[in-house]
């Protein structure tokens, strides 16, 4: 046997001997250092999610795990993948989060920590779907190139039209490797996977790349959104690097409203890189939202929980929360929701009823539909769609939901830039 398995061996032995939830042994990380277990436990589980609340806790999850992976904390890792299967992360998810390290901090890492995880679930018998990958040898890079497209623009689509002749070496590895074997994968969609690459990047410190994921998810998530979970990787990377990530969010912002108008982001930051909350109440350039007498139903607050699944501001205002769900949703301009489904087992959907201004609905390999007030739109289950405002001007639609069994909505990519300006 050669000495690098050895060694290999030998660490891993070490580390799984440090968790209670593998047969190795029974004694926590930390847990002979009391006093630093609990400034980290005060800090990770209560300070840093008491000023995060726009986070998810499954992201809020998943960041912990990229950060880890990323840090090398192989007992902490360990720790913390019990903790996401105790709160009801599938381990499918768990170990998608970690494949997405692998293009970011090389395989080696990645290897360990997916050893790490399947160690966890062996000695919690949770069985895995090992059946994730969505592309072959031959579709993985027009597959790449189409998730890298959405995301950072058309330019890379084209480039990859040509094939792996026609492109630079580095961007065939990009397109078909970094996006194609991975973005693609079952387990986590493609905006969770961008915002988990940010939090890798966040923690590497690799400022270049970073700004440009950082400029990614701000085409989806609120600054402040993008700003709180900037605030989950500082435990794991340190004041340094998080200081730095918020630099650069300050500045993707400002580029972003430079380009788009101030309605690109939801807040300004000040000059230590924090998002000013009393400036993200609607000051947008030229896009003050409307008044009252625009529409009958109020704007309502801005739809932070959901911002993530949204190119563009929104606003929400639940007009019923018994019996039948129903939602007021108000567009800014050019504002739109991702490609989603509503899916359930029996029943489900949604109906959509416009009530002010101008918009579009489109089903998946369909014209889009333009909607104006007044007009109904009935969506069944299991139909891919999107909704949201024309270009030049505000939309507001109630959301209804169909009642049904087991229905849940499963968001997707976002409508591209290309097919959005096709609409008038």
């Amino acid at each position: 046997m050669k000495l690098g398995t050895i060694m290999t061996m030998l660490g891993m032995g070490a580390v799984l001997a440090a968790c209670d939830c593998c047969p190795q042994g029974e004694a926590k990380a930390l847990s002979q250092d009391k006093e630093l277990r609990a400034v980290m436990d005060n800090f990770t589980q209560n300070e840093v999610p008491a000023a995060t609340p726009l986070v998810e806790k499954r992201e809020v999850e998943l960041i912990r795990l990229v950060s880890l992976v990323t840090q090398q904390s192989g007992a902490l890792l360990q720790e913390e993948v019990a903790t996401a299967l105790a709160q009801g992360l599938a381990p499918e998810e768990i170990l998608e989060a970690i494949y997405q390290c692998a293009p970011y901090t090389g395989f080696p890492r990645t290897v360990d920590a997916v050893e790490i995880a399947r160690s966890v679930f062996k000695a919690k018998n949770v069985k895995v779907d090992e059946n994730r990958a969505t592309v072959t040898a031959q579709s993985r890079l027009e597959a790449g190139a189409d998730a890298q497209g959405t995301l950072f623009g058309q330019t890379f689509r084209d480039m990859a039209k040509n094939g792996k002749s026609g492109m630079p070496t580095i961007n065939y590895f990009l397109a078909s490797n970094c996006f194609g074997d991975y973005y693609t994968r079952k387990g986590l969609d493609l905006n969770t996977r961008e915002l988990l690459t940010m939090a890798i990047l966040v923690n590497l410190g690799t400022e270049p790349q970073l700004k440009a994921h950082i400029g990614a998810n701000l085409k989806i998530r609120t600054a402040e959104y993008v700003e709180q979970a900037i605030y989950n990787c500082l435990p794991y990377c340190g004041y340094p690097r998080t200081l730095n990530a918020l630099r650069l969010l300050k500045e993707a912002v400002a580029e972003t409203a430079s380009q788009q108008g101030p309605s690109a982001s939801s807040g300004t930051l000040n000059a230590a890189g924090a998002v000013n909350a009393s400036d993200a109440k609607v000051a947008e350039q030229g896009r003050s939202v409307p008044g009252k007498d625009w529409s009958v139903f109020p704007v309502g607050k801005p739809n932070d929980a959901y911002a993530k699944y949204f190119v563009g501001k929104s606003y929400l205002d639940m007009i019923s929360k018994e019996q039948v769900g129903v939602g007021n949703v108000t567009f800014e301009p050019a504002c739109r929701n991702n490609w989603h489904i509503h899916h359930a087992k029996k029943g489900g959907g949604q109906i959509l009823i416009a009530t002010a201004g101008r918009g579009y609905y489109q089903e998946w390999g369909k014209p889009a539909v333009e909607l104006k007030p007044g007009d109904v739109v009935n969506i069944p289950a299991g139909v891919k769609h999107w909704h949201g405002a024309a270009p030049d001007s505000w939309f507001q639609h109630l959301a209804i939901e169909v009642p049904g069994e087991g229905g849940r909505n499963e968001w997707l990519e976002p409508v591209s830039d290309e097919d959005y300006g096709k609409l008038k």
